[in-house]
């Protein structure tokens, strides 16, 4: 895009998404060295009872966004499939040497994981038919790519600022013109100043001959009869 705004965001972005993606990697190799084995906390009730709490609250709007067929269903989707997945490793993780590993992994294997499953399936599918509507109303020719190799704002003017599908009316304009030409051979001339000027010449000349040719039948005498 020309909008010096939002280029300026689109760069703060991959900015701070790649800052995150470099501190991250130091930050994880530091925590595998320097945190214990075991800890106490005062609020392992508040920790679970919030993250279940913000895990059925995804839940039910990802539900209500479905039953109303929103877009807004997909990232939903996808947020609520992220709290599932998080919910399985947090609950095996923690039971590991406990009496309920048994119930987690039951958990994981059978609720939580099939269902964050579903809903980026059904995300992706969703995203997937939007994007071949969004392709076919834009007049783009040729199958969709997927989804890994389909541009942000594939469906905007290019930087020309010829719509989608430049070339297929190109073409099109290009064999009207062809056509017109093909019937009539002067179609598509550029007249210039001397042709114009001798077509004016030889209308003016044919408009004399035709007055002279009048003027000489009004002069001539009735032929008499025998």
């Amino acid at each position: 895009m020309d909008d010096p705004h939002v280029r300026h965001l689109r760069r703060l972005f991959l900015a701070v998404v790649t800052g995150s993606f470099l501190f991250l990697i130091p930050w994880i190799a530091y925590l595998s060295v320097s945190l214990p084995s075991h800890h106490e906390v005062n609020q392992w009730r508040l920790a679970w009872v919030g993250f279940d709490g913000a895990l059925i609250a995804a839940i039910g709007v990802t539900a209500v966004c479905a039953w109303r067929r929103r877009q807004i269903f997909i990232p939903w989707a996808i947020v609520t499939a992220t709290l599932l997945c998080c919910d399985a490793w947090f609950d095996i993780v923690l039971d590991w040497n406990s009496d309920e590993l048994i119930g987690s992994v039951i958990t994981a294997v059978v609720a939580e994981l099939p269902l964050a499953f579903l809903l980026l399936y059904v995300a992706r599918k969703v995203l997937r038919l939007t994007v071949t509507i969004a392709w076919e109303q834009a007049g783009r020719s040729g199958p969709v790519p997927p989804l890994s190799r389909l541009s942000l704002l594939v469906l905007q003017e290019d930087e020309e600022g010829a719509p989608p599908g430049g070339d297929e009316e190109d073409g099109t304009v290009a064999d009207r013109t062809t056509d017109r030409t093909a019937h009539d051979p002067d179609a598509g001339r550029p007249a210039t100043a001397e042709g114009a000027g001798g077509d004016r010449r030889t209308c003016r000349e044919d408009t004399d001959t035709d007055r002279e040719h009048n003027d000489d039948h009004r002069h001539r005498p009735p032929r008499r009869s025998a």
